[in-house]
């Protein structure tokens, strides 16, 4: 080429690797730097694709984190110990244990060397969603606490459930006999279906199966009552005997709720009614109904 063409492209060349040497790195198609080492800068320890400042995506170190606060049920059989960050070293054991059946709240969802792991809300730490192929915990929907009442309408007993569910594995061996009406603490949604947990203890029920309807919410007729109370009165009881609660002001044995008062206990009562020539009274924490008098004994 003509002597002027030369020096053209010695500096026209010289300009594009001075350009090549200053850019930001880049990785491939244009895509933004990443750690490691994988076209960005090194880390503490050299350019190692797994060292401490690595910034590499997700599916590359299977590592991913959802936010949020959510409630998540203990699935398994065994207690759950508690870790003190998302591993399953035993090192990390801090002594604290979530319990089968339990509903705790999740603020975060963390994914570690491809192994789900859930923060608890109230800050004692870490457990691990699932262990060797084990569901260990599970997101629960529209879970609530409260006390309701519920009857069992189906024609069949009924088997609590160590956690909710309806597996066999989870059967606790306690029935609840058809007709029974029983206390419950917490409700909440799994797979569609609701399950109900009693307030005693036993364990985990479901409200339908197999579009059958199992259990049914036992509400206190308001057209029943002649006279009615709302405040705040205190009461003893005076028989010899317990008093087992009851859902709804009635003597009725369908709504008895499984929980008792005892012979000398003293008792706040927030409402008071009428049904018949019987009066009955509301715990005023929320447990149900007793009746005052009972075939014209004072009880």
């Amino acid at each position: 080429p003509p002597d002027g063409a030369g020096v053209a492209l010695a500096s026209s060349m010289g300009s594009h690797r001075q350009a090549i040497a200053t850019a930001p790195p880049q990785g491939p198609g244009g895509a933004p730097p990443l750690g490691g080492g994988f076209f960005g800068a090194p880390g503490p320890f050299g350019y190692a694709p797994f060292d401490n400042s690595a910034n590499l995506q997700a599916s590359l170190f299977n590592y991913g984190k959802e936010g949020g606060v959510r409630h998540y049920v203990v699935m398994c059989k065994d207690d759950v110990e508690i870790r003190a960050s998302p591993t399953y070293a035993d090192d990390t054991r801090i002594g604290h244990f979530l319990h089968p059946g339990q509903v705790i709240l999740v603020d975060d969802r963390r994914m570690v060397t491809g192994s789900w792991f859930l923060h608890l809300a109230d800050g004692r730490g870490w457990v691990f969603e699932t262990k060797e192929r084990l569901l260990v915990m599970t997101e629960v929907h529209d879970w609530e606490r409260g006390l309701w009442h519920y009857s069992i309408v189906c024609e069949d007993d009924v088997e609590t459930r160590l956690t909710p569910t309806y597996s066999d594995d989870a059967r606790t061996g306690l029935i609840l006999p058809s007709g029974d009406c029983i206390a419950v603490d917490e409700r909440c949604s799994l797979a569609g279906a609701r399950f109900l947990k009693l307030a005693d203890g036993r364990g985990w029920a479901f409200e339908t199966k197999d579009r059958l309807l199992v259990m049914s919410e036992v509400r206190a007729k308001a057209q029943e009552a002649r006279d009615f109370a709302r405040g705040l009165w205190h009461y003893t009881v005076v028989c010899d005997d317990d008093v087992e609660i009851r859902a709804a002001p009635t003597y009725s044995d369908e709504a008895r709720t499984g929980l008792t008062v005892h012979p000398g206990d003293c008792v706040a009562v927030d409402e008071r009614c009428r049904v018949g020539a019987a009066w009955f009274l509301r715990l005023a924490d929320g447990r149900g109904w007793v009746f005052e008098t009972k075939d014209s004994r004072r009880v």
